[in-house]
């Protein structure tokens, strides 16, 4: 039977019956027809109960996809299944002969990741004996996934594609014609009820996916995962456009093949269990070595694979690397503009132009960017003898929700769950035994877009700087693992030096809020005394309880908030008044500076050096001056070093007023909201309360339903047609951005022989019954211990501030703290801690550039 073109006529069975096979529900159906009522009742049904569906007008009939029962046997007790592409997709690419490139192969996983390796489970590239250099591993996203995908494979051209003019082929690994056989991207879907649809389209049009192959069920055990295989020649990209050789455009440039493996997880248990599947399930079989993480969203740079890649072909000792992550800036710079978008800009090019080569050279990199870090993977293995390793303890929150037997739920804090993947490089660097340190690769980078509101800046930078000072507490609390390390004694109390410098960095940081509050209070009370402000008191006393009532405004509206309605327009009030407070403290410092100053005016001989310094000196606060004027000459310094200048042209003002809000608006909202640890675990959804799984198993010989080759060839153009925007529907489109309910991911038609014979009866599947499982006990103790949790480090947070602020503005002390000229030593001391931190991360940046300078003179001068 073919797909139908014309209406149901009156009587006619709806959907049609076909001797060869039961039909499958068409998109049409699954987008109108209530689900619950199409699962709970026979798929005969009568066209008399089709004006009751809505029916517009202007919508073609759909196309309906027809399913033919095949014979299966099962490959070593595993469901594997080939299924041929469009021949109107394979006759337009270059390489057309080949099972890899005529079939897509679907597999069936039905066990947990870690048990993949063990269950004869196998991919193409192990049956094709294929060595992998490098595994990348990409984390499905609504947002921009065909950036992702597509500037990887560029990438993946640059590297591999014969005539490229890239440095990447002068090296042997690279430089054969069949290179491409070398690189896998594993995509990783977390959820199929919670897949986007569009991604499917995407896949769909390269190949790697087709509608109705997947089943749920194999020996009577429920499907985990759902393995897609290809090795695509086109591309998708940003714009939904599909770039390749293909029917519409065979004169453009055309890619290698691309070797793809699609991971669907049947269960949304989020990015940490995504990364799970990727190295305890995937990597096994590939045996790659070297894995590369990223995030849908980052746009890769132009030969940054390679760059990561040659960094641990280069040295045997490096574990980890990461790139540089840049701003999305827009034409012109235009971005800029927005002043939350310009301080992050800032913030972001000073970390990778001071922080990040700072810590290279030490060896141990404290945070790397999830947008692109890349692995050596035996560096991750578990050892031989004790079967633990970097990886066992980086999954144990996931573990702990898995298990059958639920440890204590405080062990979480063991594990340092709270710090997310930045215990990851700490654990690879101290391993035992070994040498391996983490370095940075100024010459591989990727793109990112940054949030442009309050509200999504907030949420993002709260999870950023949590995880951020867990790992650093992880890495403090765990500094005797690296003198149980295999690195030598001076690598040793190297690495110790920077381990005691971040614990350091992380207590100032800790308490950021008192000792801004101090600075603001000793320069208005300075202020205020002054003998040419006349009212300096009034203004003093209405800006010092201003402060004080903000921040309790701004806990308030943090514990349990989120940045949104009205909370989010007092969040922007906060913001807009810490930057008018740090406007006021600069203009107080150099206010003070000149009134001192010009009290020696009559005095001074200017025409000696000796005397300028001593008028400079009696000054009161000079000191702040003299600090943020050698913090500014490092920033510029080192950007003209690494000649990228203009962000302190565009953007440092932007990030000097709206530094106070960082750390009185953003380290607020993240303290009280660090029990969100929303990226890592979630507990299993269970199959009994999904209405999508079929109570009918595959056995060892059975017969499926498998789409024909007119199917295959329609889903094949109704997926381009949909990212065709110009044939895109503007209303009710299946390729919404939005995250819907997966119906046309399996089918719902039984897949045993029985459901094929006439008369048979097809009875609904059971309603689920609503009981509470253990899950929901472990996850309501989990919730309880995380607020918890955070209700003691923000009460030690607020307590250890307040003793700050109490005891250094105390009556008592207060004497003892003035000097001569008017200034207050614990103001002199904190703006000294930050002057002399930002100075040594210069001197270790000028030293990572000295060593990427010569190695990049060793590159031009080899063959």
């Amino acid at each position: 039977m073919t797909a139908t073109s014309t209406p149901y006529a009156p009587g006619e069975l709806y959907p049609p019956m076909s001797t060869a096979g039961t039909v499958g529900p068409s998109r049409f159906q699954q987008q109108y027809y209530p689900l619950s009522q199409w699962l709970q009742a026979p798929w005969l049904r009568l066209a008399s109960q089709l004006p009751s569906m809505p029916f517009p007008m202007s919508m073609p009939v759909p196309v309906h996809y027809i399913f033919k029962p095949k014979q299966v046997r099962l490959t070593d007790g595993n469901l594997v299944l080939d299924t041929p592409v469009p021949t109107s997709y394979l006759s337009a690419v270059d390489f057309q002969t080949g099972v890899e490139f005529e079939k897509m192969r679907y597999m069936a996983v039905t066990c947990d990741a870690d048990q993949v390796p063990e269950g004869r489970y196998k991919l193409r590239t192990q049956v094709f004996k294929r060595r992998v250099e490098l595994a990348i591993c990409l984390t499905e996203s609504p947002q921009a996934f065909c950036l992702t995908l597509h500037s990887l494979i560029k990438n993946i051209k640059h590297m591999c594609l014969a005539g490229s003019k890239s440095r990447a082929h002068r090296n042997p690994v690279w430089a054969e014609e069949d290179s491409w056989k070398k690189v896998v991207i594993c995509i990783v879907a977390d959820g199929r009820k919670n897949l986007n649809p569009l991604i499917l389209r995407v896949l769909a049009t390269m190949g790697c996916w087709q509608e109705g192959v997947a089943k749920n069920q194999v020996n009577g055990h429920a499907v985990q995962a759902h393995i897609f295989e290809y090795s695509t020649q086109v591309s998708v990209n940003s714009k939904l456009r599909l770039k390749g050789r293909t029917l519409k455009n065979t004169n453009k440039d055309h890619y290698p093949p691309i070797q793809i493996v699609f991971c669907l997880k049947e269960r949304h248990t989020k990015k940490l269990n995504s990364h799970r599947w990727f190295f305890n399930a995937l990597c096994p079989l590939l045996e790659p070595r070297i894995t590369l993480l990223t995030t849908a969203g980052a746009k890769i740079g132009k030969g940054s694979l390679y760059n990561l890649w040659s960094a641990f072909d280069r040295n045997p000792q490096t574990a980890g690397a990461c790139g540089e992550i840049r701003v999305a800036k827009g034409l012109l710079w235009w971005k800029v503009l927005n002043p939350l978008i310009a301080a992050q800009i800032f913030e972001y090019k000073v970390s990778s132009v001071l922080e990040k080569p700072f810590e290279s050279i030490f060896g141990y990199i404290s945070v790397m960017p999830s947008a692109l870090v890349a692995y050596r993977y035996a560096a991750l293995l578990p050892e031989p003898i004790s079967g633990k390793g970097p990886l066992t303890v980086y999954f144990e929150p996931d573990y702990l929700v898995f298990s059958e037997d639920h440890h204590d739920i405080s062990e979480v804090l063991e594990y340092s769950y709270f710090s997310e993947d930045q215990i990851l490089p700490f654990l690879v660097t101290t391993r035992q035994h070994a040498q391996y340190t983490m370095q940075y690769v100024k010459s591989a980078w990727a793109e990112t877009e940054l949030p442009a509101g309050i509200g999504t800046f907030l949420g993002m930078k709260r999870k950023w700087q949590n995880r951020r000072f867990f790992g650093a507490i992880y890495a403090v609390a765990h500094l005797s693992s690296i003198w149980k390390s295999g690195h030598n004694f001076f690598r040793k109390l190297w690495l110790t030096i920077e381990i005691i410098y971040i614990g350091c960095d992380t207590a100032f940081w800790f308490l950021a809020l008192g000792n801004y509050y101090l600075v603001f209070y000793y320069m208005t009370k300075t202020l205020a005394s002054a003998s040419r402000v006349t009212i300096g008191s009034t203004l003093f006393m209405l800006t010092r309880y201003s402060y004080i009532f903000l921040i309790v405004v701004v806990i308030m509206i943090s514990m349990g908030n989120r940045p949104r309605g009205q909370s989010l327009y007092l969040f922007i009030l906060s913001f807009i008044f810490f930057a008018c407070i740090q406007a006021f403290i600069l203009f107080s410092a150099g206010y003070l500076t000149f009134i001192h100053a010009t009290e020696f005016l009559p005095y001074a001989n200017w025409n000696s050096f000796p005397t300028v310094v001593a008028v400079f000196k009696a000054a009161g606060y000079h000191v702040l001056i003299l600090a943020l004027v050698c913090c500014w000459a490092v920033y510029l310094v080192s950007a003209i070093l690494y000649g990228e200048p203009w962000h302190m042209i565009a953007c440092f003002v932007q990030f000097l007023l709206l530094m106070p809000s960082y750390v009185s608006v953003l380290g607020v909202y993240a303290f009280c909201n660090m029990h969100e640890v929303n990226w890592g675990i979630k507990e299993p959804e269970d199959h009994e309360k999904d209405p999508l799984i079929s109570r009918d198993a595959i056995y060892h010989a059975s017969t499926v339903l498998m789409p024909d080759d007119h199917s295959v060839a329609s889903a094949y153009q109704d997926a381009i047609d949909d990212l065709d925007r110009k044939k895109r529907p503007k209303s009710g489109s299946s390729v919404s951005l939005t995250t819907s309910s997966s119906t046309s991911l399996l089918p719902t038609h039984t897949d045993s022989t029985t459901s094929l014979l006439p008369g048979s009866n097809t009875k609904a599947p059971p309603k689920p019954k609503k009981t509470v499982s253990r899950q929901d006990d472990i996850k309501t103790l989990q919730s309880d211990y995380y607020r918890s949790f955070r209700t003691q480090i923000l009460l030690l947070w607020i307590v250890a501030n307040g003793a700050l602020v109490i005891t250094i503005s105390s009556d008592q002390l207060e004497p003892y703290l003035v000097l001569n000229d008017g200034s207050n030593l614990y103001v002199t001391i904190v703006v000294w801690i930050i002057t002399v931190g930002a100075t040594g991360r210069f001197l270790g940046s000028v030293v990572y550039l000295l060593g990427w300078i010569w190695q990049k003179i060793g590159q031009l001068k080899s063959p």
